[in-house]
């Protein structure tokens, strides 16, 4: 035997093709678990799988813009990577948006949906910012 073969090991590194950090990966499996992420998977979910025409179809129904909509379609149909993780977050922030300003969603029966989503909090450099924003506006309104 030589060397190189006798110091050789086999080591099987777990990859993931998810650009989620894996300390957040529980919170979004399956599509995640507050009231706007179960309202879509009841809808979306048609044997077993996400549907992505149905959830393309139910966002448009809650006003998210069309052409929103039809850029990550086209992202999703053409199966460019990341693209369905993409459209699937971009969108439900957007169709969250609304659902939070409105507290109802519609379904794609048409039925309306009372969802209650708390306003996301600000963490991190967003939340920096934001208090930044609030001290500046506050030295400038008592000057």
């Amino acid at each position: 035997m030589s060397d190189t073969t006798q110091n050789e090991t086999t080591v099987e590194v777990k990859s993931t093709k998810s650009i989620v950090p894996s300390k957040y990966s529980g919170r979004y499996k399956n599509g995640g678990e507050d009231a706007l992420a179960t309202f879509i998977k009841e809808q979306c979910i048609t044997d077993g799988a996400f549907s992505f025409d149905r959830f393309f179809d139910l966002i448009a129904a809650n006003g998210v813009p069309q052409e929103k909509v039809d850029h990550y379609k086209a992202q999703v149909a053409e199966k460019r990577h990341g693209a369905e993780g993409r459209a699937r977050m971009t969108l439900r922030n957007m169709l969250a948006t609304i659902v939070r300003k409105n507290g109802k969603a519609v379904g794609l029966d048409g039925s309306e949906v009372a969802i209650n989503l708390p306003k996301a909090a600000l963490t991190g450099a967003a939340k920096a910012a934001s208090e930044k924003a609030t001290s500046t506006e506050g030295s400038t309104q008592t000057a």
